[in-house]
């Protein structure tokens, strides 16, 4: 147990620093450019939940590749990193084509117009130029953890979001480079992190290794966490788009307040589940049952703890939270305070979900993850927004993520009841 919540909580605090990357930028966009500021940030974070997502599949499937070979030592484990490194490198080019030729066609697309579409353009331009480093970032995290140095997994997020804040602070604040500040700051903070954990260089040695082989593996064992990732971003999508109907642009800075500290509340969740990853690989290439059950009651224990403190902060004190955003706008305000309430809900049931994700994906059933992932993140969701919407207007919008979860819970509690391998 003790190694479990040393995994656990090194993992979970590194994630939270990482959440600050984008946390830091609502703080100064909302308080130094303003409502047209947030709303852009808020159109552009669906581009940044795909590269992120797609560090978190290549990272998070490969590492959890290179635990089950190393424990077997008959299997080579080079391999996979080197798959990784060549995933990371393939897509990161798809990345740095879109910002170069198609920044300004994506932002209209994703509903920017106006005021509004400067800024995300602007924004979704350099997020996609610096796409090879939150990759690689993402990629050299999950094999540290895996290497057996959580800590060192957690200083290396820790010390990119602290850059982040004070890049952010001096890029907008002193400097006055606006948007462009706030995404340079998000953009650079990456390079902390790999060079602490290129640092720690034993485990990543590119010799000349059959890795082509690696890469349907590294997919599915990755997948629920590029799904859980990718489902943040559906939800936003979906929600700007149903509430530049209902509420126009003030409903979507509203919604950015709500979503930008709703990335903490996840990333910590998520962090609860890749913490506990090595040791559920570990189990489950040593074939220990016991373990694996054990396992997967203290990291449901842990999520359900995490996700109560996380509603009842949002129950108790949303006024405080959303008044650090809102610079006083009683319009935006009325919207963001009942619908932080209600959106955190969720948490009393997504944590556990991400949970058991990562538990069938690193205990070899990636069937079942994905299942999972896509269940929360598009398959109910997008129907309970929609629904949510049209017959209770914004107060069902804000209900339809806690829906979908608890759907996704009911779900998840019949599959656990099958016999697993």
């Amino acid at each position: 147990m003790r190694t479990y919540f040393r995994f656990t909580a090194l993992s979970v605090l590194g994630m939270l620093g990482l959440s600050v990357y984008i946390l830091a930028d609502t703080f100064f966009i909302a308080n130094f450019i303003g409502p047209d500021g947030l709303a852009a940030l808020n159109l552009a974070l669906p581009v940044y939940g795909v590269i992120n997502g797609t560090g978190l599949l290549i990272g998070v499937g490969g590492a959890t590749r290179y635990m089950i070979c190393r424990t077997r030592r008959g299997e080579n484990a080079n391999a996979p990193f080197a798959a990784s490194l060549f995933l990371a490198a393939v897509t990161a080019a798809v990345f740095l084509t879109v910002g170069l030729f198609f920044a300004a066609p994506l932002a209209r697309l994703l509903g920017a117009s106006g005021s509004v579409l400067e800024p995300t353009t602007v924004y979704l331009r350099v997020c996609c130029l610096f796409s090879p480093f939150f990759i690689l970032n993402n990629i050299l995290v999950a094999f540290t953890r895996n290497d057996g140095a959580p800590g060192r997994a957690m200083t290396a997020m820790l010390v990119g979001s602290l850059a982040n804040i004070v890049m952010d602070w001096y890029l907008v604040c002193v400097a006055g480079f606006g948007m462009l500040g706030a995404v340079l700051a998000t953009g650079m903070a990456p390079l902390f992190g790999i060079v602490l954990c290129l640092c720690r260089c034993r485990s990543y040695r590119l010799r000349r290794c059959r890795f082509m082989a690696e890469l349907p593996q590294i997919f599915a064992a990755g997948f629920s966490s590029f799904v859980g990732e990718l489902s943040s971003t559906v939800v936003i999508l979906v929600f700007n788009y149903l509430l530049l109907g209902l509420s126009g642009s003030t409903g979507v800075a509203a919604y950015g307040i709500i979503a930008n500290v709703a990335l903490v509340a996840t990333a910590m969740l998520t962090g609860a589940a890749q913490g506990a990853q090595p040791l559920f690989s570990r189990a489950f290439a040593e074939n220990d049952r016991a373990q694996l059950v054990r396992l997967t009651r203290w990291s449901a224990c842990t999520a359900l703890l995490l996700g109560a403190l996380f509603a009842l902060g949002a129950f108790l004190f949303p006024g405080a939270v959303v008044a650090v955003f809102s610079r006083g706008d009683q319009a935006l305000t009325a919207l963001a305070v009942p619908g932080l309430t209600l959106f955190f809900t969720n948490y009393l049931f997504s944590g556990v979900n991400l949970q058991l994700a990562a538990r069938f994906a690193a205990a070899g059933q990636p069937k079942r993850a994905a299942l999972l992932s896509l269940l929360r993140g598009v398959l109910l969701v997008v129907p309970c927004a929609l629904l949510g919407a049209a017959l209770f207007g914004v107060t069902g919008l804000w209900l339809a993520v806690p829906a979908a979860e608890l759907l996704t819970l009911l779900c998840a509690a019949g599959l656990t009841r099958r016999k697993t391998a």
